[in-house]
């Protein structure tokens, strides 16, 4: 019985350095340069003819995302001591010293120029990116690429899962910002929006982010350039984060707070109804203009509204438009105008007035009282002689105020003047 088969025979394993990813096949292979199997000699052993690594992934992944270059793996060979067909099983994170000449192997082959020519990821330069607030979003400045690994002397896990904790006085004083750098969340509490003005008349922060992380209770996984997926049970600041590289971003803090921020355009599309419930008040703060448009019907229902314009405000509709108040109505104004071939003013109390002036205008115009009617000027003269005031002073008497014709102020009225002003052969006295 053959007793030298996979599975059966030698279990020889290996640690190597990963000098190639990009597989043609695409199946997530690495080429590795194991220690022992191969020498450091790229001249000798070039890294092309090196074997492939096939990995081993977790029971339903579709997708296999290799390990960098330079990055140290283990596995095993399938084919156990011919050393030709390698399974990669994992990475294994350390601390590097020193970055070693890329002409030897069991290194990052790749020179900064070939990362460049090969557009490969790399992160934001947090230091030159700004936000912007011409609706352009974030200016986004990206890192020269760098040959593995970049940070000498720390761990190669990610920084987001290992934070440094600042202290001041002995005690906690939150995350320190060298040991976050050029990371979504350097981004975010670089790219904060503060003092954002209200309808209120007051102002607010974007909240700060809630990043407080302790290893090794931060589950992160990131991204070459940066985007990162969060699950932190750090205790007293749990939090679910969702991010992008620019620092757009979804996140569930320990309370349960949410924040959604977008460093650039934002669009929200709803295929069918949708229903919005705040227990608490709303603030909308948009810097530019707003336009809604709207299919059907807009009914709004509150207790009090109050419309405010720093300029001029127009209402029109194709048809007509109605204001009803239940107690009164008031329109105010330097100038205050109401015109059409019918317009109406009633109500139980009805007042037309301006500090300037107040016009109402029509084809035809009415101005009726039940008790008296008050038509008062203190500049010019007015049509058919009424220059200051004239009104029934009762319903059951009809005597007429004093009229003073402007034209023989201080001087007695020749006899039928009046009756000549007004076209009528009447007595002056009489109406």
């Amino acid at each position: 019985m053959n007793t030298n088969f996979l599975g059966l025979g030698n279990f020889v394993w290996w640690f190597g350095i990963v000098e190639n990813r990009l597989d043609p096949l695409e199946l997530g292979r690495c080429q590795v340069r194991c220690f022992g199997w191969h020498n450091e000699s790229s001249k000798q052993i070039s890294t092309n003819s090196l074997p492939w690594a096939h990995p081993v992934v977790p029971y339903g992944v579709k997708n296999v995302q290799p390990p960098t270059e330079g990055t140290m793996v283990f596995g095993f060979f399938a084919d156990g001591s011919e050393g030709q067909y390698p399974i990669l099983m994992g990475t294994v994170p350390g601390i590097p010293e020193e970055l070693l000449d890329r002409e030897l192997g069991f290194s990052d082959p790749l020179s900064i120029a070939d990362k460049r020519n090969a557009a490969m990821p790399r992160k934001i330069d947090t230091i030159k990116s700004t936000l912007g607030k011409d609706t352009k979003g974030i200016r986004i400045a990206d890192e020269d690429p760098s040959r593995y690994p970049k940070h000498l002397n720390e761990p190669t896990t990610s920084r987001l899962a290992r934070p440094v904790r600042g202290e001041k006085d002995g005690k906690f004083d939150g995350v320190t910002s060298e040991s976050i750098a050029n990371t979504t969340i350097d981004i975010q509490r670089k790219m904060r929006v503060t003092g954002i003005p209200t309808a209120a008349a007051s102002q607010w922060d974007e909240a700060y982010p809630t990043y407080a992380a302790k290893f090794p209770y931060n589950n992160v996984t990131e991204t070459e350039s940066g985007h990162a997926f969060e699950l932190d049970d750090t205790f007293g600041t749990e939090r679910v984060q969702l991010s992008h590289r620019t620092g757009s971003t979804l996140e569930f803090a320990n309370t349960g707070a949410t924040k959604i921020k977008s460093t650039s355009s934002r669009q929200d599309i709803t295929m069918g109804d949708q229903r919005t419930y705040v227990n608490g008040d709303k603030y909308e703060t948009i810097d530019g203009d707003y336009y809604l448009q709207i299919g059907g019907k807009l009914r709004i229902l509150a207790k009090s509204i109050e419309i405010v314009s720093g300029s001029g405000t127009a209402i029109s509709a194709p048809q007509g438009i109605s204001i009803a108040g239940g107690q009164s109505v008031s329109i105010t104004g330097l100038s205050a105008s109401m015109s059409g071939v019918s317009t109406t003013v009633s109500g139980v109390k009805a007042e037309v007035s301006g500090l300037m002036s107040a016009t109402v205008n029509g084809g035809v115009v009415h101005v009726l009282g039940k008790g008296a009617v008050v038509v008062k000027s203190p500049y010019g003269r007015v049509e058919h002689g009424i220059s200051e005031e004239q009104g029934i002073k009762s319903l059951n008497t009809c005597t007429p105020n004093p009229i003073t014709d402007p034209t023989f102020a201080g001087q007695d009225r020749p006899a039928g003047a009046f009756a000549a002003s007004t076209g009528s052969g009447a007595p002056a006295t009489n109406f």
